[in-house]
């Protein structure tokens, strides 16, 4: 192949993926607006838009509004909602969470699955029946096009190299699901996809360059976009601050980490001590605090400065345009993110980053999941997409 023959199909390869991201970005879209936006010419844009309707990818909804001077109506252009779906999976501590979206990324089902107490190898027969159960009911054109999964832990080149909440039991999931499914196979940690739910899924971040988010759980960590791009590491390590040590002098045997003392699991733990308590959960937390319980209110108390000085912290390390911070515990009391942004503006001593609270923080990682592997399902990785996804299921 000629050199100028390969050049002219990665130009049109270019010119399909831009054209394809046009309609992500702006649904519903006329041909002529894609022409202008991208400075193609109509009848380029008529050619592209052609092969995408042929492979699948777009689909017609029908006429718009004629322009103010007359003339054809444009036939607007959507993302075709039954191309196909993505599965999207989070392993939670007591609950598998189950996703199914469409090309489009918006949500066709959402469920939990009671997991807590079962080992890796017994939570695959349920994480099947499930693909198997969509499966059975699909009436899209191409079916399953990817499946991900959000792990408690880090990840690095798609596989899972540190699990301190699940046992990984030597699984592959990415080789395991790639062989039994054919299609992309995801994983990714769970602080990431919920940095890339923010980005995707959010138009109001659009023209943000730098985030963090800040994901608090049973452990910590952070989810870093950086110049747009999701910012692992070289080893996939990146942002995990919950296991930054204690600068304190008072080391014994292992020195403390951060989430050791303001993770979810470290404030109930907290709770539980002083209560003379057992097995309490989250909503056990919300409940008493909402009842004025003094043990409760203290440690929560605790709770506010420690997460302020992670916002600090990482606000320092990142200077980001923004910190998220995803957590189902202050998604459940939200009065207690105004004292956070508090106790935090009187320790940033020149710049205050602005703080906010992920919204829908158990849809978070599996949209951004679904994000992800809906673009390595189009071969469009690195392109500026603005999924439109409903976090209602339909």
């Amino acid at each position: 192949m000629s050199g100028a023959i390969r050049n002219r199909m990665q130009l049109h390869q270019q010119n399909i993926q831009s054209v394809l991201a046009e309609v992500f970005n702006h649904q519903p879209i006329s041909r002529i607006e894609i022409s202008r936006n991208l400075a193609l010419n109509k009848s380029t844009v008529s050619s592209l838009y052609r092969d995408l309707k042929e492979q699948g990818y777009v689909e017609e909804l029908g006429e718009g509004d004629a322009s103010n001077v007359g003339g054809r109506k444009p036939v607007l252009l959507a993302i075709n909602r039954r191309y196909g779906y993505t599965m999207n999976f989070d392993f939670g501590y007591r609950h598998l969470h189950v996703m199914q979206n469409n090309l489009s990324g918006d949500v066709l089902s959402y469920k939990q699955v009671n997991v807590k107490g079962l080992t890796l190898k017994q939570i695959l027969p349920l994480i099947n029946h499930e693909l198997e159960s969509v499966a059975s009911q699909d009436n899209t054109s191409h079916g399953l096009l990817g499946i991900s999964f959000a792990i408690h832990g880090t990840v690095d080149q798609n596989a899972v190299t540190y699990s301190p909440f699940l046992d990984m039991e030597h699984i592959d999931l990415a080789d395991y699901y790639t062989k039994k499914f054919q299609v992309p196979v995801l994983l990714e940690n769970e602080a990431n996809v919920s940095a890339v739910y923010e980005r995707d899924f959010n138009k109001a971040n659009e023209q943000l360059q730098n985030m963090v988010t800040i994901s608090i759980h049973r452990g910590i960590g952070a989810g870093l976009i950086i110049d747009q791009k999701l910012h692992r590491g070289t080893h996939g390590e990146a942002g995990e601050i919950g296991r930054s040590v204690l600068i304190n002098g008072n080391w014994s045997d292992e020195p403390g980490k951060v989430e050791d003392f303001c993770s979810e699991d470290a404030i109930i733990t907290q709770i539980q001590a002083a209560k003379n308590a057992e097995n309490m959960s989250r909503e056990d937390v919300v409940q008493l605090f909402k009842q004025g319980d003094e043990a409760t209110k203290v440690a929560l108390r605790g709770f506010v400065t420690s997460v302020a000085q992670i916002i600090y912290n990482t606000a320092n390390s990142f200077d980001p345009d923004v910190v998220f911070l995803n957590s189902p515990l202050l998604e459940a009391l939200p009065e207690l993110e105004p004292q956070i942004e508090s106790v935090y503006a009187k320790m940033a001593p020149t710049i205050l980053i602005p703080v906010k609270l992920t919204h829908n923080s158990h849809y978070a990682t599996l949209l951004g999941g679904c994000a992800l592997v809906t673009r390595e399902a189009l071969g469009m990785e690195d392109a500026n997409l603005n999924f439109e996804a409903q976090t209602t299921v339909l």
